[in-house]
C-alpha cells in the first residue's frame, strides 16, 4: 500500500466527512485547521491555497498548508498542517507541525509515515528545522517526534496539561 500526502480536493467531501465524523468528540481532531469550523467542505478546499499563501484572516492565521493522508483509492488516513510561520501562540504550543491519524487506523504506523512526510515536505519548502508538539501524557506521538530525531527543547504548561516542545533538524 503506498500513501501520500496531498490536498484535499472536492471529490473527497464525502470520506472526508467520514474522516472526521471518526473523532469522537470534534474539539479534538488534529490538526485544528482541517475542521470546517461552520465552512462548506467547497469552501474549505476553495480557501487552502489562499490559507497557504496567508490571504486568509492574516491578522489571526499564518500561512499553512492542509494536505491529507491518502491511499490508492483516496481512502483518508489522517491530515497534516504545515504552518509556514509562527506567531507567539503557535511557537509557545503547537510547533510547525500539526497532524492527526483517524481513530480506526492508529497504532499501525501512519503517524510515523506522516510526520516523515511532512518532514521532507517542510524541506521542500525551504526549512532547517522545525518544531513539533505534543501533550506531555501522549506516549504515541511523543514516540512518533523521537522516531524522527526530536530534540526535547522544554515543557510549557498551558491550560489543560504540559507541552513538550521538540526541534527536528532537516
Amino acid at each position: 500500500m503506498n500513501l501520500i500526502l496531498r490536498y484535499p480536493r472536492l471529490e473527497d467531501k464525502k470520506k472526508y466527512l467520514l474522516y472526521l465524523d471518526e473523532w469522537e468528540n470534534k474539539d479534538q481532531i488534529i490538526p485544528y485547521s482541517s475542521r470546517l469550523l461552520g465552512r462548506t467542505y467547497e469552501t474549505f478546499v476553495e480557501e487552502l491555497i489562499p490559507r497557504e499563501k496567508g490571504l486568509i484572516n492574516p491578522e489571526k492565521l499564518v500561512p499553512e498548508i492542509i494536505h491529507i493522508l491518502v491511499d490508492e483509492e483516496n481512502n483518508i488516513y489522517g491530515a497534516l498542517s504545515l504552518r509556514l510561520k509562527l506567531n507567539e501562540h503557535l511557537l509557545a504550543f503547537d510547533g510547525h507541525i500539526g497532524y492527526g491519524i483517524a481513530p480506526s487506523k492508529r497504532g499501525n504506523g501512519y503517524g510515523k509515515l506522516i510526520l516523515k512526510l511532512a518532514l521532507d515536505l517542510a524541506r521542500s519548502k525551504g526549512f532547517k528545522k522545525v518544531l513539533v508538539t505534543c501533550n506531555e501524557e501522549n506516549k504515541r506521538s511523543k514516540g512518533v517526534i523521537l522516531s524522527q530525531g526530536g530534540i526535547l527543547e522544554n515543557k510549557v504548561y498551558k491550560t489543560d496539561g504540559y507541552i513538550l516542545r521538540y526541534w527536528i533538524d532537516l
